[in-house]
């Protein structure tokens, strides 16, 4: 039973490794599209609430992606408690 639980805790912590390393690979396109997106957002006022919603869209995305990279930062270093 421990050599299952071993080999479940190993694989969870390799996805979250992939996940994270994804993520941050991820993060600096998200970012670059969310400032374009912050930097139209007083032209044009028919496309304004187009704007405001993909800025709010691209801010939860970057933030998922944090939380992504974060966690597999912490998966990396063995300190990521599969159960939480």
């Amino acid at each position: 039973m421990d050599d299952w639980k071993a080999g479940l805790r190993a694989e969870l912590r390799a996805i979250d490794i992939a996940t994270g390393d994804a993520a941050s690979a991820q993060l600096p396109d998200l970012l670059r599209r969310l400032s374009r997106h912050q930097a139209g957002l007083g032209r044009n006022p028919v496309l304004s609430l187009y704007r405001q919603w993909r800025i709010r869209s691209l801010a939860r995305a970057v933030a998922d992606a944090r939380w992504h990279v974060e966690q597999g930062r912490r998966a990396r270093l063995g300190g990521l408690d599969p159960r939480s």
